[in-house]
């Protein structure tokens, strides 16, 4: 691997420990979220969590430590690692056992423009490569963790309850201003720093897609297309929902998209001991096998299958266009159908009356 040195010091981008959460109701700590804002969803030692891209453009990677239990013998605490690459605009959450780090920190080097992590040893971990590389710990690999990559409003609409990073982080950064001018613009075709490869030109640079890698491939989804192709079908609703099918490594996968959300989640196609491929019928996502009715969070809500689960993929990941096609040389492209497809890119809105109540985002208990 062709490291590039980022030309600054090690942690001179500082990630995050244990940042200060708060609810959603605390001002003015959380105030610098809108309803409108990327947030990665997860829940971490049973809590809602809601992390701000935008904390992350200045600090990249994050993480968190829950508490032991001092009367548990040998407990250990549930840890993660969020990371997200502004260069390549890529999304990883990990779990970080398998090492004896306590902390990851940014290193002075980048990827093909990606994120590079450090663990203090001298052993590197690029985030899209998944493994360390380069040092007393090369060769082991990061367990990934699924995520949710929506509006915030929309993960509001999903837990009510949920905590929130604030902006309380010991740093002065102005967190509410993206800090790399028009870099994101989908036809950009700038990068800070050279590449292995020139970019592949099926797609704009920073078209924002979600994929499963396999090896050197695997398969990607164009939010844009699925966004265009939910709404030119379900014209002139509230909200729009799509669900697009496809293999990896002959796995069957499929994506769904919600667009109060602004997003797709990609889930492994099968339940109840079976494959499953998905049509949208009538602006509801259905099962081609049995009918069944499906929402945004992988649960039957209606028919045959009513109760089961999707599982949610554990590879899949958020990133520009021309980042995925870097890491990913042979990667296939869903294709929309042609009486559908649309190239309108997603520009984040502050206007919370864009995010309407959606009865898709609601989960249910399980049984």
């Amino acid at each position: 691997m062709n490291f590039t040195d980022a030309g600054a010091a090690r942690s001179n981008i500082p990630a995050l420990t244990n940042p200060e959460v708060a609810t959603r109701l605390i001002a003015p700590h959380v105030g610098y979220v809108n309803r409108g804002d990327l947030v990665i969803g997860l829940e971490f030692n049973g809590q809602p969590l809601a992390i701000p891209l935008k904390l992350l453009w200045y600090h990249e990677v994050l993480n968190l430590q829950a508490d032991v239990d001092p009367t548990v013998p040998n407990a250990t605490g549930e840890r993660l690692t969020i990371t997200y690459s502004p260069l390549t605009g890529s999304v990883r959450v990990f779990d970080p056992a398998a090492t004896d780090t306590p902390d990851f920190a940014v290193s002075n080097y980048v990827l093909d423009n990606n994120l590079v992590m450090d663990d203090g040893s001298g052993t590197l971990y690029p985030q899209l490569t998944r493994s360390a590389t380069c040092g007393p710990q090369d060769g082991i690999s990061l367990k990934r963790v699924p995520y949710e990559l929506m509006l915030y409003g929309a993960w509001l609409q999903v837990f009510q309850d949920t905590w929130i990073a604030t902006r309380v982080t010991g740093h002065d950064f102005l967190y509410t201003l993206y800090p790399y001018g028009n870099y994101r613009d989908p036809d950009n075709a700038s990068l800070f720093y050279p590449t292995s490869a020139p970019i592949d030109l099926r797609r704009r640079p920073k078209e924002r897609v979600v994929g499963v890698p396999s090896g050197t491939g695997g398969y990607a989804f164009a939010i844009s297309d699925l966004r265009e192709v939910a709404a030119r079908d379900q014209e002139g609703q509230n909200f729009t929902v799509w669900a697009a099918s496809a293999r990896v490594g002959g796995e069957p996968v499929v994506a769904f998209w919600n667009s109060v959300a602004q997003s797709a989640r990609i889930y492994h196609a099968r339940a109840n001991g079976r494959f499953l491929t998905f049509e949208v019928v009538e602006g509801r996502r259905q099962d081609v096998e049995t009918g069944s009715v499906w929402n945004f969070g992988g649960e039957a809500v209606a028919g045959p299958l009513d109760g089961e689960r999707l599982e949610p993929h554990p590879e899949a990941y958020h990133a520009f266009w021309f980042a995925w096609a870097a890491f990913q040389p042979d990667t296939e492209l869903w294709k929309p159908p042609v009486h559908l497809t649309g190239s309108a890119d997603f520009v984040p809105t502050d206007d919370a009356t864009l995010l309407p109540s959606d009865p898709d985002l609601v989960r249910r208990r399980p049984r």
